[in-house]
């Protein structure tokens, strides 16, 4: 159950008990002001206590409680309050006020329409006590002294009306705001806990990243010694010079990456010249099918294919882990499809491997993993999002969806790094 579902089950929980506590004090009140309740009176206290426990046993439930279900436990109370409110003195019945609270707890847990409805709800059942059932006698009495049918009960209870639709408005609009407005702190605060730990697992990534890079180094260098040896021999093997030609080119990759992961580090905006964004997505999978030899995949270029623009290193690296993923995913070609407009860049990379929806086990299989949590982050840096859907129920794999602004992502990532130097300093 989600942190939302388990504050709205304790929100009817706690209606519940309030309940249950103006049902008693009622009957305590009665009791001592009058010493008996009538039948009518009772009947309608019962139904209260059905209404009580049918709320109490849904806030025992594990089942998800929306927000329509619990204005409906809400509305629960016009079952019993206004028939007992008529039988027991009708809106000289001190017990009138507690008409606002329903409203006070649905201005502040549900969104303003429901507040709103539930302030026009108590209005109109108040003027219609007050029409239809004033108070007679000894109810009438308990205001003042004032007798029923008086000049003076009737401004009495007019005033009464007033009151209590000046407080019913004012708590749907100013209770029902400053909820609001809590909540969406709450919402800020919850999201930069999320952002925080992000950075945290973004940061401790890129240090092992550092450190794999410097153990790289040396090994690299002297895989380069060996295969100039090798090269040097007068073997005449059509395969072995296949494989040593294989070798060199992963060699000299390794040493690019590095060569880029230094480059990257000194200047983590820098970008290539502007090119057509084509282009770009070619060299990416050339690149790509450097490091992959084995992997296939097909290229749909749509829109305008001549648009041109700077686009960072950091985006090339993002589009190749998840080509990575899409490979891992399955041995069928990876479909790329790159739809470019004037201002962004969509791109959709599908495999045909088992799905999001495959069991606990699915993602370690796929390679979802460091390359998908620092391509999300990439993608955030630059102003654009990333998405993952299943492509069932018409056929296995999984959808990547790319997009990127062709223009604004040096300014979104000027304002990172802005934000992160003002937190730092």
């Amino acid at each position: 159950m989600s942190p939302l579902d388990k504050t709205a089950i304790t929100n009817l929980r706690r209606l519940t008990a309030l309940r249950a506590i103006a049902l008693c004090g009622f009957l305590a009140t009665g009791l001592l002001l009058t010493d008996a309740v009538s039948a009518a009176a009772l009947l309608f206290v019962l139904l209260g206590l059905c209404t009580t426990l049918v709320s109490g046993w849904r806030s025992r439930s594990q089942r998800p409680l929306d927000q329509w279900e619990f204005f409906g436990h809400l509305l629960m109370d016009w079952v019993w309050l206004p028939p007992l409110l008529a039988v027991s003195g009708g809106a000289a019945n001190p017990f009138v006020t507690y008409l606002l609270v329903p409203l006070t707890i649905a201005a502040a847990t549900l969104p303003g329409r429901y507040s709103w409805l539930m302030a026009g709800l108590s209005i109109a059942i108040y003027t219609g006590l007050m029409l239809i059932f004033p108070g007679t006698g000894a109810e009438a009495s308990v205001h003042g002294g004032h007798m029923s049918g008086s000049r003076d009960f009737y401004q009495h209870l007019l005033g009464m009306w007033a009151t209590f639709t000046f407080s019913a408005l004012l708590i749907a609009g100013f209770v029902n705001s400053m909820a609001k407005a809590l909540r969406e702190r709450d919402n800020h605060l919850h999201r930069l806990r999320q952002e925080q730990t992000r950075r945290e697992q973004i940061l401790s990534i890129a240090t092992l990243a550092a450190g794999t890079a410097h153990e790289l180094a040396t090994p690299l260098q002297t895989m380069g010694l060996l295969v100039e040896e090798l090269q040097a021999r007068d073997d005449d093997s059509a395969g072995r010079d296949a494989d040593l030609a294989l070798l060199q080119r992963q060699v000299d990759l390794c040493k690019q990456a590095l060569e880029q992961l230094k480059s990257r580090a000194r200047d983590p905006e820098l970008c290539s010249d502007e090119e057509p964004v084509s282009q770009f997505l070619q060299r990416c999978l050339e690149r790509w099918q450097l490091l992959r030899p084995e992997a296939r995949s097909s290229l749909h270029l749509r829109g305008t294919s001549d648009t041109r623009a700077k686009l960072p290193h950091t985006l090339e690296q993002a589009l190749i882990n998840l080509l990575n993923n899409a490979a891992d995913a399955s041995t069928q070609p990876v479909e790329v499809i790159a739809d470019c407009s004037a201002d962004q860049l969509l791109v959709q990379i599908t495999d045909s491997g088992p799905g999001l929806d495959c069991g606990d086990s699915a993602p370690a299989k796929r390679g979802f993993g460091i390359g998908l949590i620092l391509s999300e982050a990439t993608l955030s840096q630059l102003g654009g999002s990333l998405a993952l859907e299943s492509r069932a129920p018409e056929a296995r794999g999984t959808i990547a969806r790319v997009r990127i602004p062709l223009h604004d992502h040096h300014s979104a990532a000027s304002e990172l790094a802005s934000g992160q130097v003002e937190s730092t300093a």
